[in-house]
């Protein structure tokens, strides 16, 4: 299937300090990425990132949330800072400006 899938995220919406919601975003491996960070605005920009790059991969994919968990979808980053996902045909980029994250996805 291919498909593209774009999504934004105002990071002020983003609260770090629920445990629940940020064990909910991440998978283990990105939750230890989370926790190594060294501050609180690094840290909204991740989570931020990573709840964009997800919902933009869903879009992409033509699925919503109650096909697959966020679980299921991984976004880590190559030995160059690249992230990628977890789906050998998808494609991702990942963008902060400020206040905003903005990720997009394309589905080969």
């Amino acid at each position: 299937m291919r498909g593209i899938g774009v999504d934004i995220v105002d990071l002020n919406r983003i609260q770090i300090e629920h445990r629940h919601f940020v064990e909910h975003i991440l998978t283990q491996q990105e939750l230890k990425v989370f926790l190594s960070l060294k501050n609180n605005q690094r840290k909204r920009e991740y989570l931020g990132g990573r709840f964009a790059g997800k919902e933009a991969y869903l879009k992409a994919n033509h699925k919503g949330l109650g096909y697959m968990s966020f679980h299921d979808i991984e976004i880590l980053n190559d030995e160059f800072g690249c992230p990628f996902l977890n789906d050998e045909k998808a494609h991702i980029s990942i963008s902060h400006e400020k206040d905003y994250a903005i990720a997009f996805v394309i589905l080969e």
